[in-house]
């Protein structure tokens, strides 16, 4: 006796899945937890970012805690990119991994800018200035990758 383990065809995951962007965004909340995880547990254990320590202080610990956790993130982001939300091909996969760090550098510099802004100027908890600097990199990675990166 066999049984059928085929997907139905009026399941609505499968078919969400086939969407580059949907894929994008899972692989991205996996990797922002990973990246959230990473700078909470620095920020709580090692260097913190809130509490009573001046404006200046709580700008360079984020900036230091934010970094450890972005190398983490990427590594696995990249990993995940690679093999399931873009086809790979465009350029040679050394090539392909320097583009997708570079990419990764020039949006987390964007996003890590905006955040140390966003606790100096407006008093913001480093958490949700860390969640800030995600999406402002997400909306860059997607849009970079998919164009100079990947083969779409």
């Amino acid at each position: 006796m066999t049984t059928n383990t085929s997907l139905c065809i009026d399941d609505p995951v499968p078919s969400l899945l086939r969407y580059q962007w949907v894929r994008y965004l899972i692989a991205g909340a996996f990797t922002a937890l990973v990246d959230l995880s990473g700078f909470h547990l620095l920020e709580t254990f090692a260097l913190p970012c809130d509490g009573n320590v001046s404006d200046m202080v709580r700008s360079r610990h984020f900036a230091i805690d934010k970094t450890v956790a972005f190398v983490i993130a990427n590594a696995l982001s990249y990993w995940i990119n690679s093999r399931w939300v873009f086809a790979q091909g465009r350029h040679r996969q050394t090539i392909e991994a320097i583009l997708f760090f570079g990419v990764s550098l020039f949006s987390y510099f964007s996003g890590l800018q905006f955040g140390r802004f966003l606790i100096t100027a407006f008093n913001t908890p480093g958490l949700l200035a860390a969640v800030a600097c995600i999406a402002l990199a997400t909306v860059l990675n997607y849009t970079i990758r998919k164009i100079f990166v990947f083969r779409g």
